[in-house]
């Protein structure tokens, strides 16, 4: 059979044969298909989807099949009535078919399109807040309160100036200006002539000083310097009565302590950060590649363990944590034998630096606000820690803590340990309502040391992460710079060569 003959042949069996309702393309007409064979039955079945000859199934792609018929251009569609029983059901409630693939190429749509939309929306945000994370969750001392405005909180007001005057008429312009001139003389001379009550007492200008100098702390991010400038002269009982006496400077308390309550916010903020991210398994495998490829300043992630419960041990801790990380002890040694040791040497009796005993010693103690005796398992001072320190031949140096991470990055180095004197706030220690009018804060101030391990450049936070061993929490946290600022009031640097044994 020739070519030509084979196409025609195949153009004539097109025209004549039936084709199903699903595969036919062109015209438009409402013709029902007929019902499906058992096998394509038991196919529709096990894939979940409606038959097609029952009317929920018809769908607008079914429902308005095409049909091929001879190419006409006079010929129109033929409508073929529906039975009563084959309707088409509302557009609005049918439900739609997915024709059946292969399960290889099978691609499910979710269940709810919009709402999977939203949820991957926010996953792709946080992924993406991970690397920025300083940037998204802004600093810690954003919304910083304004600046004290002393011409609303002065005991005294100082009189506004004369008005000038100032006529529109040319011939008036010279008298005006001499008028406006003995004006302002008579304004000066007023100023410079006020009665001792109408001027500003030395108290009240040292007020003005201590919020100004605390209000540039706290925009510079030294929200420490700012709490001890505002502690000594707006918090306390003695600050209390006096106030409480000079009701007129009672503004300038209430303006220091809304400085107060802002700076425990932002410290509390600070501690509670470096302290969640202490459990973020991929910050301690990134601290542990760094220890890997050399990135690494000071010493690799270890555990901190936890002290005694409710102890005061944290500064013997943090000396131990230190020792440990670096040169180490010369024989084996427990923090227990270690704290023991200071309290054999270092301890004081407050019977031994006087006569008093019992409730006298109390009174004295009381009335000169300091405490005699020295018993270091109740807490070290900065003197403290030095002393022990030196005892342990370790060479060191107290100083105010850095600023930038530049500088914390500094103060790692080889020979060189940093332990950190933490003022900080905790949810456990709440003041009382009566504490809190006469502190202005929420929260007990808590004096803590702890030992600063190392650095690393954090990929996933895109910033450089400080590791401190906390025996307080029992946990290594990951701060940054600008929290380790907000955190740390006072810095001790050891120097250490040799292993250490106890004196």
């Amino acid at each position: 059979m020739s070519r030509r003959a084979l196409a025609a042949f195949l153009i004539l069996a097109l025209n004549l044969t039936a084709f199903p309702a699903w595969s036919q393309v062109g015209r438009v007409t409402l013709e029902i298909p007929s019902s499906p064979t058992p096998s394509v039955t038991a196919a529709l079945n096990a894939a979940g989807l409606p038959l097609l000859g029952s009317p929920a199934a018809l769908t607008p792609s079914l429902a308005l099949t095409p049909a091929l018929s001879a190419p006409s251009a006079e010929r129109v569609p033929q409508y073929q009535p529906v039975a009563a029983a084959q309707r088409l059901t509302p557009l609005a409630t049918i439900a739609p078919i997915a024709r059946v693939v292969p399960a290889s190429t099978v691609v499910r749509p979710s269940v709810n399109v919009d709402r999977y939309a939203a949820i991957k929306e926010v996953l792709v945000r946080a992924a993406a807040s991970a690397s920025v994370e300083p940037k998204t969750i802004g600093r810690l001392y954003d919304n910083t309160p304004a600046a004290p405005d002393f011409e609303f909180l002065a005991t005294v007001k100082t009189p506004a100036p004369p008005a000038p005057w100032r006529p529109s008429f040319l011939l008036l312009k010279p008298a005006a200006a001499v008028l406006n001139t003995v004006a302002s003389s008579r304004y000066a001379k007023r100023l410079a002539g006020r009665l001792p009550h109408e001027r500003v007492t030395t108290e009240e200008m040292g007020m003005q000083d201590t919020l100004s100098k605390a209000h540039a702390s706290i925009l510079s991010g030294r929200l420490q310097d700012a709490l001890e400038r505002l502690s000594s002269l707006f918090k306390g009982r003695d600050a209390n009565r006096w106030y409480r006496a000079n009701t007129s400077y009672l503004p300038y308390q209430f303006q220091g302590h809304d400085y107060i309550r802002f700076i425990e916010r932002a410290v509390k903020l600070a501690y509670e950060r470096a302290h969640s991210r202490a459990r973020d398994a991929s910050l301690i495998a990134e601290a542990r590649a760094a220890a890997r490829d050399g990135s690494l300043i000071g010493h690799e992630w270890r555990i901190t363990q936890i002290q005694d419960k409710d102890s005061a041990h944290c500064a013997h801790h943090a000396l131990f944590n230190a020792i440990s990380a670096s040169v180490g002890f010369v024989y084996p040694l427990s923090v227990h034998r270690f704290v023991e040791r200071a309290r054999e040497l270092l301890n004081v009796r407050a019977e031994s630096v006087t006569t008093a005993r019992g409730a006298e010693l109390a009174s004295l103690q009381n009335s000169i606000n300091l405490k005699l005796g020295v018993d270091v398992g109740e807490g070290m001072g900065i003197e403290s820690i030095k002393k022990w320190a030196k005892l342990l031949g370790l060479g060191v140096e107290a100083r105010g803590p850095p600023a930038t991470a530049s500088e914390w990055s500094a103060l790692i180095g080889r020979g060189r340990e940093v332990m950190i004197s933490l003022r900080m706030f905790h949810e456990r220690y709440k003041h009382s309502p009566e504490e809190r009018a006469l502190h202005g804060h929420d929260y007990e101030v808590l004096h803590h040391e702890v030992y600063l391990l190392g650095a690393f450049d954090s990929r996933s936070r895109g910033e450089r992460l400080y590791m401190v061993q906390d025996s307080g929490s029992g946990a290594t946290d990951f701060y940054t710079a600008e929290e380790l600022t907000a955190v740390a009031s006072d810095i001790q640097i050891l120097r250490t060569a040799h292993a250490v044994a106890l004196p």
